[in-house]
């Protein structure tokens, strides 16, 4: 019998623990969720500058050989000028041509690089905004965050004192069980037995609902110190008081 009370006192304060840690964790998943789509927001900014900067770049280039060109254009009309022959002036003026059409393909790729600029602009704010919006959440949510844990942490602590010390009370062996089960059902390690048909003797485990025999229900009454466990589920049941009432009457 004194098992069985240890056993629900631990189940008590466990599930106390759990709701509350439940909070935290929630409110943190949330605000991990959210950084995290902080961080993806500013390192897609990061990718546009840096392709913004290889574009702008690319520009650069394209001017100072688009200068290279003019200079040379300017040269070869001078040549033109004062060519002395038709085979010289033949000559100047299919280079000037070529350089010219050289010159022409160069205002096209600068021209298309200088609109690749501007949309990269334009998605850039758009993601600036992005981030805007998002840090206000990301804000937002760490605050609540930070309120939560303000609001339990003592809580917390005094329930983590209870919980350490209801499972001393408790044998290395069933505390073993009763925490893995713990872990396997986030907290409901343990289940009420549910009486389904009283004249029949049918009960079953109200967590899995499946038939609980009735040698073990009748083990759970006797108030014997061994665990009574779910066929079905493995989950430690226990009599609840108007389950106990019941039995007591027949």
């Amino acid at each position: 019998m004194a098992l069985m009370k240890n056993l629900l006192e631990l189940f008590r304060v466990d599930a106390q623990v759990r709701g509350l840690r439940g909070r935290l964790d929630s409110s943190k998943r949330y605000l991990d969720a959210q950084n995290r789509l902080l961080n993806e927001l500013e390192q897609r900014m990061q990718e546009i500058e840096a392709r913004r900067r290889q574009t702008q770049a690319k520009i650069g280039n394209l001017e100072s050989e688009t200068q290279s060109c003019d200079e040379r254009i300017e040269k070869l009309r001078e040549e033109l000028n004062s060519a002395v022959n038709n085979k010289q002036y033949s000559s100047v003026l299919s280079e000037l041509n070529t350089v010219k059409a050289q010159r022409d393909e160069l205002d096209e790729r600068t021209i298309e690089e200088m609109s690749g600029v501007e949309e990269l602009d334009q998605e850039l704010e758009e993601v600036k905004q992005q981030i805007a919006e998002r840090t206000k959440v990301r804000d937002h949510a760490q605050s609540e965050y930070d309120e939560r844990e303000r609001e339990i942490r003592d809580r917390l602590s005094e329930l983590e004192e209870e919980r350490a010390a209801a499972a001393e009370n408790v044998p290395e062996g069933e505390l073993e069980v009763f925490n893995d089960l713990a872990e396997q059902y986030d907290g409901e390690a343990m289940a009420p037995l549910e009486e389904i048909d009283r004249r029949h003797r049918e009960y079953a485990c109200a967590a899995c609902n499946m038939h609980v025999p009735f040698e073990q229900v009748s083990l759970l009454f006797s108030g014997s110190d061994t665990l009574v466990r779910c066929g079905a589920c493995s989950r430690i049941l226990y009599l609840q008081e108007e389950t106990r009432g019941t039995l007591a009457q027949k």
